[in-house]
């Protein structure tokens, strides 16, 4: 009988940590693949520390610091530069630099001196070791089937990274349905990936279609009926399309995970009490659908108001900072979130009773549910 503890487990242990020990070295030590100058911070002093004030009686404190830099790669490898560096406490535009720490560099030589800059942080040690830490939780919990869901995510973001190259090469000016057959394409792999090509991905493909289709046309006639008002798309972050359409695609992105997520949950559900049980009637997975999804329905919902939030959050916090009213901070960093999120909301409504009616429908008369 095997334990937690034998021989075996034990390997994969010490080859999980061997690996991760090995990807953080070369993650530290990776300067030489960027054509960027890297530089590594050798030592700090602090040169000077003053409070400010603004005129809303903000207050924060300033630090300027001189700064030793090493170059790691390029021509200019091994070369010493210092530059003083100005951060403040909010950390709003700026940051601390500690030893050890890795930047990259904007580097001029101008009559025989190093003129030198700080560009950005250099974060691919902790992008490298997050994305280790994602594959072995998901191994380590779902085995294969993890590594399948991280398949489907990388394919995903490749899919996505071609329809944004798409949009860029094309310029089109109604580009909305170039993503809406990007979200097309997305739930067609990443159930394809995770389930197979059987009877419960042509279910969980057929809800979620639906499920998106109908919430967003709740969606769109909602606020042509109300004209957009308190809308103001406007408010994008560099929006350098029409800012209605990309805020249309964004939601129906977010509008297919959210969807996507339920609709998956009340498919498995129902098929695998059709293995368990092969009597079972459809009006009974029927209801049964329905019962998962009342369960599911609210911590989900929740989910995406905890998600809008997030992102929210912080510009939120500068607008209230800055004297503006509740009524403005909302129109201006809430009000296309919140959009969103009733959108996401009257998906996940809707693709109960879809996938639940499909499930039953298909599953009702099914002699075997794995074709």
């Amino acid at each position: 009988m095997k334990t937690l503890f034998d021989k075996h487990n034990l390997l994969k242990l010490l080859l999980i940590v061997l690996s991760g020990l090995i990807l953080y070295i070369f993650a530290s030590n990776d300067a030489f693949l960027y054509k960027q100058p890297v530089g590594k911070v050798e030592n700090v002093s602090v040169k000077s520390i003053s409070k400010t004030k603004d005129t809303f009686n903000n207050q924060d404190k300033v630090t300027v610091q001189e700064v030793t830099f090493k170059i790691l790669n390029g021509k200019y490898r091994n070369k010493i530069v210092k530059l003083r560096n100005t951060y403040s406490q909010s950390g709003g535009l700026d940051q601390e630099y500690k030893v050890g720490n890795q930047v990259f560099l904007t580097i001029k030589k101008h009559h025989g001196k190093l003129n030198s800059s700080i560009s950005h942080y250099k974060r691919d040690v902790y992008l490298v070791m997050l994305l280790w830490l994602v594959i072995v939780l998901l191994y380590a919990t779902m085995k294969l089937n993890g590594l399948k869901t991280l398949l489907s995510v990388a394919v995903n973001f490749v899919v996505f990274l071609i329809f944004v190259q798409l949009d860029v090469m094309l310029n089109l000016t109604n580009f909305f349905w170039l993503f809406a057959a990007a979200a097309f394409i997305f739930t067609i792999l990443s159930l394809w990936l995770v389930i197979g090509f059987n009877k419960q991905w042509f279910v969980t493909c057929a809800s979620v279609v639906s499920g998106t289709v109908i919430a967003l046309l709740i969606g769109l006639i909602a606020m042509n009926v109300t004209n957009g008002k308190g809308v103001h798309y406007e408010a994008l972050d560099y929006a350098t399309q029409s800012p209605k359409q990309l805020f249309l695609a964004a939601t129906v992105i977010g509008l297919l995970g959210t969807v996507m997520d339920a609709a998956t949950d009340i498919v498995s559900t129902l098929f695998e009490m059709k293995r368990t049980d092969e009597k079972i009637s459809e009006r009974q997975l029927f209801k049964s659908g329905m019962a998962v999804g009342r369960s599911i329905m609210g911590p989900l919902i929740n989910v995406l108001l905890m998600i809008f939030f997030a992102e929210t959050f912080t510009m939120a916090i500068l607008y209230f900072k800055t004297g503006n009213s509740i009524a403005y901070t909302f129109e201006w960093t809430m009000a296309l979130g919140i959009v969103q999120t009733l959108v996401s909301g009257i998906g996940v409504t809707l693709v109960i009773p879809c996938a639940s009616f499909l499930s039953a429908k298909v599953l009702g008369g099914a002699q075997d549910v794995n074709d």
